[in-house]
This record gives structure tokens, sequence and C-alpha cells, in this order.
């Protein structure tokens, strides 16, 4: 079957293009033209209008069947296509979590329910916490992902191109990143050392959009620039934890499935 790979065209005004096509006498035209232009240039629209997840809705579909691993509150995520990754025999799996901060409940699931290999960064933290110790196919490092190769600190920085050289990887099954606001220069980072295919067939993010974290018309690049990669969004849900303190909520989980990777990638397999 020959797979059509989706073609971005910007998406905040994919989301407004039906009523920017209103008739120019509409009530609805020339406030949201404004606000268009306005949004593109110099003003930065995070929570003046609407939330920020209005504007980039999870418009792709997993072409698979989607499971819940971990908990259903924060901390588990929606996996695509999990009944792959519990198929045996078959080639152990590779995931690379960042950001987990004793929070290791999806990566308990995983284990008991796939071969997977798992591994773990976070300089914020020593180990991966009780539950995981003396397991199997899980290794860990006190290390932050980022941009560049540093010592910064007194804490350990390495991309995501040097620890997949470090463990002999070209291909993660499941990239998992909470890493508080350094996902954008993280990310695009990843974009400019692996060029047009991304080395993972699915990622998991928590994206935070906090005014002092990326700016609107920043965002909406990295936005655009990562759907340009082949990295779709198929499901998202609201980080409530903010608004206990009467805060604006200001992170979401996202999943996002990679339309392009070939015979490596497995959520593809069949549309290629």
């Amino acid at each position: 079957m020959k797979r059509i790979e989706p073609q971005p065209n910007g998406s905040l005004h994919l989301f407004l293009s039906p009523y920017l096509s209103l008739p120019s006498n509409s009530s609805f035209t020339l406030p949201l033209i404004f606000f268009y232009v306005s949004a593109c240039s110099s003003f930065d629209p995070w929570f003046v209008l609407m939330y920020y997840w209005w504007y980039f809705p999870a418009s792709f579909q997993c072409p698979l069947e989607i499971q819940r691993v971990g908990p259903i509150s924060d901390g588990g995520k929606w996996i695509c296509g999990m009944s792959l990754y519990e198929e045996k025999p078959r080639a152990k799996c590779v995931i690379y979590s960042f950001g987990i901060n004793h929070e290791t409940r999806f990566e308990e699931e995983m284990l008991d329910r796939t071969d997977c290999v798992i591994y773990a960064y976070d300089a914020s933290v020593n180990d991966m916490g009780q539950a995981l110790q003396g397991r199997k196919n899980v290794y860990f490092k006190p290390y932050f992902v980022g941009a560049k190769d540093e010592v910064k600190d007194g804490k350990t920085w390495r991309t995501l191109r040097t620890l997949m050289k470090e463990n002999g990887h070209d291909w993660i099954d499941i990239l998992k990143v909470d890493i508080e606001g350094s996902e954008y220069p993280t990310f695009n980072a990843i974009m400019d050392d692996f060029h047009d295919v991304l080395p993972f067939s699915q990622l998991q993010m928590e994206l935070h959009v906090r005014q002092d974290m990326v700016s609107f018309p920043d965002f909406l690049k990295w936005w655009e620039r990562l759907e340009s990669k082949g990295i779709f969004p198929w499901w998202t849900e609201i980080n409530l934890n903010p608004t206990w303190s009467g805060d604006r909520a200001w992170a979401s989980e996202y999943c996002f499935i990679n339309v392009r990777g070939g015979s490596k990638n497995l959520l593809i397999q069949n549309y290629e």
C-alpha cells in the first residue's frame, strides 16, 4: 500500500482557514485576520483569546490500537500499537526515557509486558528509584539530554545523537521526554543532527508552554519544523497539576507518530 505523507502547511493557518475564507462582511473575518497576522509577528497570544492546546490539536491518527501504559494520572502514556511490542519472539525494542524523576510506573509496566530494553536519563536524581532496583533490561545514567555535550554546574549533558552512538543504536521504538521546557532547544538540535528522518517510531513528550519558557512565534516555528520532519501528533491531554495552586494549565502530554523510517519503524510497515 502506498503511503501518502501529510504535508504541513502551517498549523495556525490550517486552524483558522475555515474562518479566514468567510465573506468579507462576516463579523468573524476582520478580527481573526488581525489576530492571525499579529500572532505570527509580535503579538504573543498564549492564553489571551484561547488556550494553547486549541491552536495545536492532535490532528493525526495512530494506525493501530491504542493502550494506556502506566497510571491513568500523571506519568502514564498512551502508546500506539502496544501489541507490536508485546509480540514474541521478536527483536527487543528500545525505549529511551528522559526526565524520570522517580516517576517510573510507565517503565515498570513496559518491563512487565514486553522484552523492551529501557535507557533512562535524568541528572536531577541519582537512580531510577526503588521499584526498578535489580530489574533487568533497564539502564540508568544521571545525564540530562540537551542541545550539546557538556558538563555544566556539575551536571552532565549529552545529545541524543551522542547517547545513541554510545549505546550502539540507530533507532528508538519509543522516545519519552519530560524535560521541563528544555524540549525546544533539545529537539532543534535533534532535527539538526538527524536531518529529514528522526530516529524514533513514536514520541511521548510533555510540552511546557509557559510564557517564560517559549514565545508563541517560537513555538509555532518549532512545531511546524517538527511536522516537516514527518512527526505528527495523534493524542494530547492537559496536565492540570498547575491548576491545583490556582495557576493556569501550561503543560500538555502529546503523543506523536513518525511517518518516516522505513523498515525500522514498526508502526508504518504496512503502509509503506
